[in-house]
């Protein structure tokens, strides 16, 4: 059975990593993208009914780097496994920004909207515990600073919980001391509304700074390390895709295609094209 499900992870990956990649890349995504109404019953909603929360975070800190690798782990959701990619469910889906989805309701796992049995065979197998308990969604908010942990269990640390949520709650993949490293880097900026070293973050992230992520890998010619941040761009720039930009973005995709055909046999060829992505997505 792990053997089955293993398999039929790595089809759906396989399926969604090909749609990403063609020429029409972001059209597709934007229209075919996880619909939770295809693997949910009736009733549920996993989005975030009106604007969503202001994201606040620690003052003088931007997004970038670390951090921002975070951001779009947290906002992926491959992150979190097979269930979570079916229903394009993210860390993002019920602490949207870093707060409370309080919209977030899926019939027969929740109570009042904004909760959710996690103790429940609908998430992993042998984790039910044949009661119909619903806890509130948490925020994150000022997450670095309120140990411990959990709860239905008490965890010390934040990369403990972290990890634990992702794998005995959602039977997501281990996640790597990379991604862990990055997604702690993103929760430890998340502060509190009235806090008074906070500030405001931009409503839009500039994508020169979601390109650069990929210089890294380009420079060290880690290919694992490259494609899996080129499969978190690309799904970034599917949530930013619309009508007036559609255009534009699949350039963008081209481009980074041909960062990643290069960066071993041409390395030039591949820095060459990463820095011409960078300049003028400084630009727009």
């Amino acid at each position: 059975m792990a053997v089955q499900q293993a398999n039929k992870m790595a089809d759906l990956q396989i399926k969604f990593l090909l749609v990403l990649t063609c020429i029409g890349t972001l059209f597709i995504y934007s229209s075919v993208k996880a619909d939770p109404r295809l693997w949910l019953p009736e009733g549920s909603q996993t989005g975030v009914a009106g604007a969503p929360p202001t994201e606040f975070l620690i003052e003088g800190q931007a997004l970038e780097g670390q951090s921002l690798l975070g951001k779009l782990l947290f906002n992926s959701p491959s992150l979190l496994g097979e269930k979570a990619v079916r229903i394009g469910l993210s860390c993002n889906s019920c602490h949207p920004n870093g707060h409370v989805n309080t919209s977030f309701y899926i019939s027969g796992l929740s109570g009042d909207p904004g909760t959710i049995d996690l103790s429940n065979s609908f998430w992993r197998k042998g984790t039910e515990d044949g009661k119909f308990n619903p806890i509130p969604i948490p925020s994150l908010r000022n997450i670095s600073k309120t140990a411990p942990y959990g709860s239905q269990i008490s965890l010390p640390s934040l990369p403990a919980f972290t990890r634990h949520v992702i794998v005995d709650e959602f039977d997501g993949p281990p996640p790597s001391a990379q991604t862990m490293k990055a997604l702690i880097s993103y929760m430890n900026l998340l502060a509190k509304e009235t806090s008074m070293d906070m500030s405001r973050q931009e409503k839009t992230i500039p994508l020169r700074r979601v390109f650069e992520l990929l210089l890294p890998a380009l420079q060290s010619q880690d290919t694992k390390q490259l494609d899996s941040r080129i499969f978190l761009i690309k799904e970034e720039l599917g949530r930013r895709v619309t009508p007036e930009n559609r255009t534009r973005l699949e350039k963008k995709i081209l481009q980074i295609k041909n960062i990643q055909e290069n960066v071993v046999t041409d390395p030039e060829a591949a820095k060459a094209a990463y820095d011409i992505l960078v300049y003028r997505a400084a630009l727009n």
